[in-house]
């Protein structure tokens, strides 16, 4: 099978790294990129000799391959497709932040299949959602080798996904936090990483198979009466902390829909 990256950002990077990486990867699994961004190319082609194929061209890359994953940046998004050749058979999987399907398609017509997809970083290992705008079989079973592929049949669904993942960055930073704080107490930086990490990696593995209604429950299930996991809780709803976070949760969503 040949897959084709039309730009070698963070995402497509960790993308043909969980791809090469994946259990079960098969040999048969042929990945062509582009040059631009070359360091990221050329980091793929030495980690991943066999199945990594770097090509100067996009147009070879779409010319060579049923399977185009469009990775540029938004701003850059029209130009390069409107400068590409595509035919019916080709599948295109944009990864363009804020870019409608239907503005996809039209940029890349005639090509029969156009699909919407959100890779996280930690695809590089084959972990984490990537929903999937429309659902397809084909691209579930290449996508599912990196992560959860979560099927989505509404846009304004998706870009609500979209809108979500822009808490990676605060996740981070609590993380970070916590480390930080652990090591103003006097704790080894290297012993406030591992316990703060471990910490929060040993929580989110609770989060398997948890539906949205068991997910408000778990925070209670954590608390004592009086206990130090009351009184942190406690604080932070009367700040309305977990409130604020809807509001900006509310922005960046009406920030995409102008998009």
């Amino acid at each position: 099978m040949r897959v084709g990256f039309v730009g070698t950002g963070g995402i497509a990077e960790a993308m043909v790294t969980g791809l090469c990486r994946a259990p079960g990867a098969t040999d048969s699994l042929h990945i062509l990129v582009s040059r631009r961004s070359e360091e990221r190319s050329s980091r793929l082609r030495k980690l991943f000799p066999d199945r990594v194929e770097i090509v100067a061209d996009n147009q070879e890359i779409v010319d060579r391959c049923r399977t185009i994953v469009i990775a540029v940046k938004p701003e850059q998004a029209e130009e390069v497709m409107t400068g590409l050749r595509f035919r019916e058979e080709h599948r295109v999987l944009s990864l363009i932040a804020g870019m409608r399907v239907d503005r996809v398609r039209s940029l890349v017509a005639p090509a029969g299949g156009v699909f919407r997809a959100i890779p996280m970083p930690p695809v590089e290992r084959c972990l984490g959602p990537v929903p999937l705008l429309p659902p397809d079989d084909e691209l579930t079973s290449l996508l599912g080798r990196i992560g959860t592929v979560i099927p989505v049949t509404d846009e304004r669904q998706f870009q609500a996904l979209a809108a979500s993942s822009a808490l990676m960055a605060s996740y981070f930073e609590i993380v970070a936090e916590t480390a930080a704080w652990l090591e103003k107490e006097g704790v080894p930086d290297r012993e406030a990483a591992r316990y703060a990490t471990s910490m929060f990696v040993a929580l989110s593995s609770l989060f398997d198979g948890v539906e949205t209604n068991e997910l408000a429950e778990m925070s209670t299930e954590c608390l004592t009466a009086g206990g130090l996991n009351e009184q942190v809780l406690t604080e932070l709803r009367d700040r309305e902390w977990f409130g604020t976070m809807r509001v900006r949760l509310d922005r960046i969503m009406a920030r995409m829909d102008r998009m």
